[in-house]
């Protein structure tokens, strides 16, 4: 008993679906004979705007009003637009004078030479007997310290010190 009510109730729904399928189909605004005639007239406007420049662009604008009222039905909106370019404007050129007398801004102030900031010197090559750092002096080893013209020397991460 179930099992035939269930049969009913898909038949019953298949047909449904079928009935509101053909009725949303024979209602459709798109495949109607108003809205394919009123599609015809736009494409013939289309195809004058773009073969003749000059073709008038109210033309224009009614033949896409007629059709999206049969289309898509009546709009509420009282706005218009044809959709094609705007006629071109004659713009007259600019006129362009003198330029105003403007002050003469003051005179740049020489920047100060750059600071030389002395490079520390360095190790170059050694003997026996001392050293030679990178400015040419030399440096005359006593064990592991080495002594410069005016003292004792230290050396930190390949940087010389010399008094």
């Amino acid at each position: 008993m179930s099992m035939i009510r269930d049969m009913a109730c898909a038949l019953l729904a298949v047909a449904t679906a079928t009935a509101a399928a053909a009725a949303a189909a024979a209602s459709d605004p798109l495949s109607s004979p108003e809205c394919t005639a009123a599609r015809a007239q736009l494409d013939k406007a289309i195809d004058e705007a773009v073969h003749n420049r000059q073709a008038d662009a109210s033309r224009m604008a009614q033949a896409r009003r007629r059709a999206g009222e049969a289309c898509l039905g009546s709009g509420s909106g009282s706005r218009s637009r044809s959709g094609a370019p705007d006629p071109p404007r004659a713009v007259p050129p600019a006129v362009i004078g003198p330029r105003p007398a403007q002050a003469q801004p003051p005179a740049a102030a020489v920047p100060p030479p750059p600071l030389a900031i002395p490079r520390a010197p360095t190790i170059t090559t050694c003997d026996p007997a001392g050293c030679w750092d990178s400015e040419g002096r030399r440096l005359n080893s006593m064990g592991p310290l080495l002594i410069g013209p005016n003292g004792l020397c230290t050396l930190q991460a390949g940087v010389l010190n010399c008094p």
